[in-house]
């Protein structure tokens, strides 16, 4: 159903003056956007494109799945080429892209939780500012019953596609629908008001399923060159029949969701709304597609495969465009950029902070982030912990490199990603003291970060289980 949904905020320890802040303060532009172009950001439109790897996707560098919209977007942009999610489920991903803040703070996690009111999202931010905040969904994970809506004046969860072996029905809905649904949102608006969309595709998400010709886009008879399909990439063992058809169909579904992303910025182009708008591309997470143990899936591992995320950032009057950003950046890293680029304040305590766009060359100090997984077998041998998600395989990165540990598993890998970027040369198995000594650096710091947790509260609605089981098993969440 669509709703109008506000929330208030009352109770929260600093939100009042925060908001405050946020209604006096003028709204600009980037200070590095403004030397290119005189237009002020009037708009800001997030597209969330669920469960797509970047290296489906050409702008990337991997022109094997056709991509043309998303590649011609990303000339008219600025590229983040290092770019990560922080967690490898479609909920506790979109709330750190929407607040800032990793899992283990804004209490999230895995799906089917409920988010809890004291997290301040981007839609409660620049909703205070004056902005129309309208959502548009494709799938059931962020529905209004786990409280994604909050601070959104509409909020469009209309679901139309049955999915699934257990009768599940309005899980999900195409990249078309999706994209009707915002054009008729927008042209029932009266053009003057200031916009934040926010836009959810869930195609490329199992199971996979495109519309002709997309699903025979890359059959038999049609792209035969699936990277790995005969050597395996990075050196791996050469796919089987049942992994070269789910990545045929995953391409398709990537395929048909750029078609539809491009109709959408060809209406906002010509409403006039594309150019006066910051605009935020990135995907929540990516799959597994048989690679690290043959699995079709995301949530189990913070391998590369499901935490290399997309990044594409335009400006208005696509200033900047060309520029690539190599240092490491993640999902949480997006709000305090998008807050920046408006000369708003950003949340005091949240744990991203603002993308330099003008920054070509990577620091010499490099950044560092943290990932997890969310999922661990149910009857795994894990120590307790002050935040659940540490007993499931964490990672943190530094510059090129990652270190990432398992509990249940009982291992732990070093990865120099520029170097290996499919992650299948674990630098602690060749003896090397150094790299004994920079994993125990690395591990320190993800020590500390998992010692500062300090989630909110967060938990499986019981009154909501039975149904909310049966429909993630059907988008295949749950075992």
């Amino acid at each position: 159903m669509s709703h109008n949904c506000i929330s208030t905020g009352a109770g929260r320890t600093g939100l009042s003056l925060f908001l405050l802040l946020v209604i006096l303060l003028p709204l600009s532009g980037c200070p590095s956007a403004r030397s290119q172009t005189d237009d002020r950001i009037r708009h800001v439109i997030f597209i969330s494109l669920d469960t797509t790897r970047p290296d489906h996707i050409g702008c990337y560098g991997h022109d094997w799945v056709r991509t043309p919209r998303l590649d011609q977007l990303a000339r008219e942009s600025i590229l983040l080429l290092n770019h990560r999610t922080v967690v490898s489920a479609t909920l506790p991903s979109h709330l750190s892209l929407l607040t800032g803040n990793y899992p283990h703070t804004h209490g999230v996690v895995s799906n089917g939780y409920l988010v809890n009111p004291e997290n301040l999202m981007l839609a409660e931010i620049l909703g205070e500012a004056g902005f129309h905040t309208a959502g548009f969904l494709g799938s059931f994970a962020l529905e209004s019953r786990f409280h994604f809506d909050q601070g959104f004046d509409y909020f469009d969860e209309n679901f139309d596609v049955q999915v699934g072996t257990f009768g599940a029905d309005q899980n999900q809905r195409t990249a078309k629908t999706v994209t009707d649904a915002v054009i008729d949102h927008l042209q029932s608006r009266n053009g003057e008001e200031r916009l934040f969309l926010f836009i959810h595709y869930f195609d490329p998400h199992a199971p996979h399923t495109p519309p002709p010709p997309y699903d025979t886009m890359y059959g038999p008879d049609g792209v035969t060159d699936i990277p790995g399909a005969e050597t395996g990439a990075g050196g791996r063992p050469p796919l089987d029949e049942n992994i070269i058809r789910a990545r045929r169909l995953y391409a398709g579904e990537i395929s048909f969701m750029d078609e539809q992303v491009g109709r959408l910025i060809d209406h906002l182009r010509e409403s006039g709304i594309l150019d006066q708008a910051l605009l935020v591309v990135t995907s929540d997470h990516g799959e597994n597609i048989g690679e690290h143990g043959g699995m079709i899936s995301h949530g189990w591992s913070t391998y590369e495969t499901e935490m290399d995320a997309v990044g594409i950032i335009r400006l208005p009057g696509a200033a900047r465009a060309g520029t690539e950003i190599p240092v490491l950046t993640a999902s949480i890293d997006i709000l305090p950029t998008v807050l920046d680029c408006l000369e708003m304040p950003v949340p005091p305590g949240i744990d991203g902070r603002p993308i330099e766009l003008d920054n070509t060359t990577v620091h010499a100090s490099p950044r560092v982030r943290f990932g997890e997984a969310v999922r661990a077998p149910g009857n795994a041998d894990m120590p307790p912990a002050r935040w659940p998600n540490f007993a499931k395989m964490v990672c943190v990165w530094e510059g090129d490199f990652k270190y990432q540990k398992s509990l249940y598993r009982k291992d732990q890998a070093l990865y120099d990603l520029s170097r290996d970027p499919h992650e299948t040369r674990n630098l602690l198995r060749t003896g090397d003291k150094r790299w004994k000594r920079k994993a125990d650096e690395l591990r320190e710091r993800l020590g500390v970060w998992n010692r500062e947790a300090d989630p909110l509260p967060s938990r499986f609605d019981p009154d909501q289980l039975a149904d909310t089981t049966r429909r993630l098993k059907a988008l295949g969440y749950l075992e």
